[in-house]
């Protein structure tokens, strides 16, 4: 079709319109795109803020918390510095007292008993060593005199009286016994309640009773026990046959309960353990069986029970206390017991030792 100069002018400005409405579009997608641009930058720089600001928070914590850390280390080792300083100071003043105390009378007096109590307390803390020394070897020598079927005797006598054995064997026959007696009695319970409910299901079915019946009928030729057994409510079998485990564990414990309570009496009236005791006795004077160390002090004069305890806890309180001469503790020497024949040889020995000593103390 052939143009006009006039229609293609119409076109091109057609064109042109749509060309120029083109670039509004790309310019408004480019305006939208920088917007968006701008936008996602300030959002960035907002979580580069936060961030910024957290890590400046965690940093300010962090400080604050290494100050205090350090703050408070600083006040401890400030008060065990002056803790140190006052108990020093404390001590200081104690010795400068006591100093000028042990001058006076009193002090003079304390400072001479300290002198001789400190050589005191520990002899009589070496005499009871000596002492429980003695008897421990006069016991081990005795012990290795006692022939070994006594000692034997002498160490499963306990055991023959208590008979332990025998005492778990019947209450463990007695405990089977029990659990099968209860379940032959549930057995029992649950035939007597389904036989009934048998019957309420229908009248027209042989019972296992009356099965029974004719199975002990002389003329019978019908029924087996294999019938009889297929409609029993109660399958685990007669009654007799199901008491049999009770009856033989309580036959047991009760076999078990004589057998002990018969070597618990042979075992307390036998003599052997009580005559080979007696004879050890007269033999060294003591038990080497039953004798665990000195069971008595080594000296005879009353009232010295702790004695080297009193007299050590006052040298040590004295100085801040600062008793008068009438408080202090007489120190003496107690009076050691004589060696007796009966005694072990160490032990007399040792006692022997103790009266020398003694004497050299007089005057």
């Amino acid at each position: 079709m052939f143009e006009t100069p006039k229609d293609h002018l119409r076109n091109i400005d057609r064109s042109t319109a749509k060309s120029a409405e083109h670039l509004r579009n790309i310019n408004h997608s480019a305006a939208s795109s920088a917007r968006s641009a701008a936008q996602n930058t300030d959002l960035l720089k907002g979580i580069a803020f936060t961030s910024s600001a957290s890590m400046v928070f965690n940093g300010i914590n962090a400080a604050n918390s290494a100050r205090m850390a350090r703050t408070q280390e600083q006040q401890f080792a400030l008060q065990q510095e002056q803790h140190a300083i006052q108990q020093a100071m404390a001590e200081q003043t104690a010795r400068h007292e006591f100093s000028m105390w042990r001058q006076t009378p009193e002090g003079e007096a304390f400072v001479d008993w300290q002198r001789r109590a400190a050589v005191l307390v520990p002899f009589l803390r070496n005499r009871e060593r000596v002492w429980n020394s003695v008897w421990a070897d006069a016991i081990r020598r005795a012990q290795g005199e006692i022939p070994p079927d006594e000692r034997q005797r002498f160490t499963s006598h306990p055991a023959r009286l208590r008979q332990t054995g025998l005492k778990t064997a019947f209450l463990v026959s007695f405990a089977l016994s029990g659990l099968f007696a209860l379940m032959m009695l549930l057995q029992i319970v649950s035939g007597a309640v389904a036989e009934p409910l048998a019957q309420a299901e229908g009248r027209d079915r042989l019972t296992y009773a009356e099965c029974l019946e004719i199975l002990n009928d002389p003329d019978n030729f019908i029924m087996s026990e294999a019938d009889c057994e297929a409609i029993n409510p109660n399958p685990s079998g007669p009654i007799v046959r199901r008491a049999v485990p009770m009856v033989l564990f309580a036959g047991l414990g009760i076999t078990f309960l004589v057998m002990r309570k018969a070597k618990q009496r042979a075992a307390t009236a036998d003599p052997t353990v009580e005559n080979e005791a007696a004879a050890r006795i007269a033999k060294w004077g003591f038990d080497p069986l039953t004798t665990r160390g000195a069971w008595y002090p080594w000296h005879e004069s009353q009232g010295f029970t702790g004695y080297p305890d009193r007299i050590e806890h006052m040298v040590r309180s004295g100085p801040s206390q600062r008793p008068q001469p009438s408080q202090l503790i007489p120190l003496q020497v107690p009076t050691p017991w004589a060696p007796s024949p009966g005694l072990p040889t160490e032990v007399r020995s040792a006692l022997a030792s103790f009266q020398k000593e003694n004497e050299s103390f007089s005057p």
